[in-house]
């Protein structure tokens, strides 16, 4: 019995007589071993994250002689790319005055932990525009009280109907 791995794929010519075109027909049960193999990588308790959200970040880091270490950083989420086990968030932090950016892959094994601190209140998908400000004109409203329960509402919904 072959399964959907050992079948060869079937090539068919797109013109009759011509062997300069080839089409390759895909077997469709290596695309569901892919999905299978990325879902077993990916972090399962991970909290919901939107954009605006100030979180506290655990990276690992390897100090010498091979020893590790969880350096926590506070800061914003200005952006999201990617879905599934590539997605990855652009986080900004402002330290001794200076902006920094790390893009983190947030199935990666170097990032252990991810705390929301407060839920921002925006209205655009990526907050580039914080890369120009300085001081309180770089903070972002905070989401309280019913706006603040709604928004948890919304995204363990859709969380939800991304699992099914």
């Amino acid at each position: 019995m072959q399964t959907a791995l050992h079948r060869a794929p079937a090539f068919t010519s797109c013109r009759p007589g011509r062997a300069t075109c080839v089409r390759v027909q895909a077997n469709s049960g290596l695309v569901s071993l892919v999905k299978d193999i990325e879902r077993d990588q990916m972090k399962k308790d991970l909290k919901t994250i939107a954009i605006g959200d100030t979180v506290k970040i655990g990276l690992a880091v390897v100090e010498a002689k091979g020893k590790t270490r969880t350096q926590s950083l506070e800061g914003v989420i200005i952006g999201e790319q990617g879905t599934g086990l590539s997605k990855s968030v652009t986080f900004r932090r402002i330290f001794q005055g200076v902006g920094m950016e790390l893009t983190l892959p947030l199935h990666a094994p170097v990032v252990h932990s991810m705390d929301v601190v407060t839920h921002g209140r925006v209205r655009r998908a990526k907050l580039y525009f914080l890369r120009g400000r300085v001081g309180k004109a770089a903070k972002l409203e905070e989401i309280v009280g019913a706006a603040a329960i709604k928004r948890d509402a919304a995204t363990k919904g859709e969380k939800a109907a991304a699992k099914k």
